[in-house]
């Protein structure tokens, strides 16, 4: 008999491991959706939210860690973790919240995002 279907104490362990599990990967996507307004298993959310406001995805194409710098205005520190825990990186010297957010997507490749006027 498989020990999931069992009776006992290992079944009974097995089963609830394994509800358990469903359930943490349930909620997992279901507050990505919420908060992050996209999928876990997307890298390039349509928004972000960060100091205290929503960040948009720049409609241009992928940029270099360079490229980044330049439009930034200077070294690029990570500031946060996107909803897929890839690093999400920005350009902050001082407490004022940044013009431009880069979120990483392979190794020197960054996703652009904007501040939204509010």
């Amino acid at each position: 008999m498989s020990p999931i279907l069992a009776s006992g104490r290992a079944g009974n362990f097995l089963r609830s491991l394994l509800i358990i599990a469903v359930l943490v990967l349930t909620m997992r996507t279901v507050y990505l959706l919420w908060f992050f307004h996209t999928p876990a298993w997307t890298s390039r959310p349509h928004d972000i939210r960060y100091c205290g406001g929503w960040y948009e995805r720049a409609d241009t194409p992928d940029v270099t860690g360079s490229q980044a710098r330049r439009t930034a205005g200077g070294d690029l520190k990570a500031v946060m973790r996107s909803p897929v825990l890839r690093p999400i990186t920005a350009h902050r010297p001082s407490s004022a919240c940044p013009q431009y957010l880069f979120a990483k997507v392979s190794k020197d490749v960054y996703v652009t995002y904007r501040a939204t006027d509010d």
